[in-house]
Formats: C-alpha cells, structure tokens, sequence
C-alpha cells in the first residue's frame, strides 16, 4: 500500500510542476525539471534507506517519529496540539534567545518541523518516505527559485547553472532529508528571490515584502546564527544597488562595521555577547563529537578578537578543504571528492577566469554571505560528518561564481592545441 501510495504522489508532484507557473516560468522545460525532481525522489529513497538500515541514530527518522506522536495528539486533543508550540520548560522562559540548550527557542526549530510533519502524517498514511517526498516537493521550489534569479545573470550558462544548483552532490543529498538544511535552502531562496526582483526588475510590491519577512522569520526561528550572518550580506547587497560602481566596497564597508559590532556586542549586553555565543557553541558540539568517530582536535575558541583571528585558519580549512582523499570511512569519499572537484575549478578559475566581467552584486552577496557562514561552521563545529551537511547548501553560493566566471573557451582551445600537437607528433 505505502508503495503505490508513493508512486502515486511522485506521479501527482511531477504533473503539478507541469502545472504551477512558479515553474513554468522558470526558463526550464517540463522534461528537465521531471528529470531533476525524479533525480531528487531517487536520492531520497537512498537516504531513506541509509537512514532507516544503516545508521544507529538518525535525526530524520528521529523527527519523523516524533512527527507521529505530534499527528495522534491532533486527533486526540487538538487544543494541546494548537498551544504545545508555546510551552517550554526552562526555568528562564523565552529568554535565552541565542543558547543552544534548555532554551524555548532551540526547542521551537524541532517543534516547527514537528508540526510540518505531523500535517504530512495526514495524507501519508504516516510513511517515513512519503512524508520525506512531500518534504522534497517544497525543497525543489527553492532550488527553482536560485535558478530563476541566476539565470537571469548568467542568461546564456544554462547547463552551468542546472550543475551548480540542482546537482551539487552535498547538497542534493541533505537537503533530501527531513532536517533543516532543505528548508533553510527554502527560506533563504525565496529571500534571494523574491529581493532580487524588487531591486533588479523593480517589482516592489507589500506581497513580495511580506513574504521576505515571513521567511527571514522562519530563518531566524531554524537557525538564528544563519540569520544573524545573513544581515549584513542583505544590507550590503541593498546598498550596493544604490550605488552600483560601488558594489564590492559597499560589502567591504558593512562587513568592517559588522565585524566590530560582533566583537563589541558584550559591550551591549551580556546576553548580546555573539562571541561568547560562538564559543559556547563550539563547546556544544565538543561534547556532542565525544560520541562520534569524525571528530577533530581543535584549540578551545575564546571570546575575544584574537582568538577568532588566530583560528581563522583553521576553520576555513576545515570548511574549504575536509574531508580529505585520505579520510577514514568509506562515507566520507563522495564528499572529498566533491571538494575536491572544487578546488580543481577554482584553480581553473584563478588561471582562466574571463576578462573585464562585470560582477553582479548578487555574486558578492553569495560570496560574502557563504565565506561568513562557512567560518561560523568552522569555528563551531569540529566533526566533519556535520560540518559536510551544514555547508553543503552554501557551496552552491561559492560554486556558481567560479563556473560562471571561468573561461571555458579559452581553456578547451589551450588543451585543444595540446592534444593537436600530440596528433601532429605521432
């Protein structure tokens, strides 16, 4: 029953993305986006089984289980289930806005997921994998979204872009599963989407706003230090457009009173301290990595200038270039060779990138949004089966300038000559 039920929704959400205009204005042709969504339904039959058969302890089956238990209370007392979203059993009440432990807020990112899934349970029959699809069917409309804004940038890299959005391997796997990444990969998506057409095609409109806000919120309520990170980047790229010549010192300027506004919020408040934040956060996830086998020895982060600077390094190596070809554990090889495919094009890009190419300030917002996210990954998180999930989405943001800015031409006509020379020497 649960497969017929399946193949049956798969059937529906590929007839559906025929049918709504968000993706038929999208540039991309029914069969194409069918193929990616059929792509995306396959990963996530293999990430489904992995999580079910081959992992100990799985947060995607773990939410799902507890996505039940929240679908039987709607049915057995509603008025619990409408107002449990509020509860919280911390001593400090909804204070705590920052803290990762014994905190309302940190609890309300699960129970927002929770409630999703619970609506889920209603229509499959209370399936891991069908509820794990309808998740992937709200996912695609994200990864349509950064499509429909960058093709309008790179207009004629089509091919280019379908790899770097659709097909990034970390990202096409984690953002199948019911976790948050896929809808942080939403929100931040249709913040992009949405701001791009109010400055780029001036289609303002109280609609647009709001939904901007609404899912700045639900950022903000699934991973506030996303949200935290994600301002300056959305204030600089604001800034940039008013004053276009202009665009890359306007990012410079915001992140330099960015960053002197992160080392004096202690100053503020003690409850506003976002260095000691940080470091709390990487103490967390210390004791977290006790358990696991990917976990890497890192200096204690302290709350102070130095000591980010100091680390600095270290955490963009973790970020940028782990795991490594040599890593232990047979699921790491994707990811390492994903990285280092990476490097390889960036390599490409800094030897053949293309010449007076004018950058949009979107790429800078990219750039500078996912460089800050990828050292607040680095400074916080030591276990590299986590820091391979948490950047995957961001990669997306760093991959599409160093495609889209390679010389291609010019590089196949370089090996085009070699290998002629060779022919012409035998």
């Amino acid at each position: 029953m649960t497969f017929l039920l399946f193949i049956s929704y798969s059937v529906l959400f590929c007839w559906l993305i025929t049918r709504i205009q968000f993706f038929k204005e999208s540039g991309l042709s029914a069969t194409i986006l069918i193929t990616l969504f059929l792509l995306r339904i396959l990963v996530l039959i293999i990430g489904c089984g992995i999580n079910l058969y081959y992992l100990p302890v799985s947060d995607p089956v773990i939410l799902n289980g507890m996505g039940i238990d929240e679908f039987h209370l709607l049915f057995q007392n509603p008025h619990e289930y409408l107002i449990n979203i509020f509860h919280t059993n911390s001593p400090e009440a909804y204070s705590r806005l920052l803290d990762d432990s014994n905190s309302f807020w940190n609890n309300l990112r699960t129970n927002l997921i929770l409630k999703m899934l619970s609506i889920f349970n209603i229509f499959s029959l209370k399936s891991f994998l069908i509820n794990t699809l309808f998740f992937n069917f709200l996912v695609f409309f994200g990864f349509v979204a950064l499509y429909k804004v960058f093709i309008k940038i790179f207009p004629e890299l089509y091919y280019q872009l379908i790899i770097c959005i659709f097909l990034l391997p970390s990202a096409l796997f984690f953002t199948s599963e019911i976790h948050r990444d896929g809808l942080i990969l939403l929100s931040l998506s249709m913040v992009i989407y949405h701001l791009f057409f109010v400055l780029n095609e001036h289609q303002f409109s109280w609609k647009r706003i709001l939904i901007i806000l609404l899912f700045l919120s639900l950022i903000f309520l699934l991973r506030n230090f996303v949200f935290i990170a994600l301002i300056p980047a959305l204030i600089a790229w604001v800034l940039s457009k008013k004053f276009p010549k202009h665009s890359f010192i306007c990012f410079v300027i915001v992140y330099f009173f960015a960053t002197i506004l992160f080392f004096c919020s202690g100053l503020i408040s003690s409850k506003a301290n976002l260095p000691a934040y940080v470091s709390a956060r990487q103490q967390s996830f210390i004791e977290i990595g006790k358990a696991g086998n990917s976990t890497i020895e890192v200096a204690p982060l302290q709350p102070d200038f130095k000591s980010f600077l100091v680390n600095a390094p270290k955490a963009l190596e973790l970020t940028l270039l782990r795991p490594y070809l040599t890593a232990k554990g047979i699921q790491y090889i994707p990811f390492a060779v994903e990285i280092c495919v990476i490097e390889i094009l960036f390599l490409a890009f800094v030897s053949f990138r293309k010449k007076k190419m004018f950058i949009n300030p979107l790429i800078y917002f990219g750039i500078f949004f996912s460089c800050s996210m990828m050292l607040m990954t680095g400074y916080t998180v030591p276990i590299i089966g986590a820091i391979v999930r948490y950047r995957s989405i961001y990669l997306i943001f760093l991959l599409i300038p160093i495609v889209c800015y390679t010389d291609w031409k010019k590089l196949e006509k370089l090996f085009g000559k070699k290998d002629l020379k060779k022919v012409e020497g035998v």
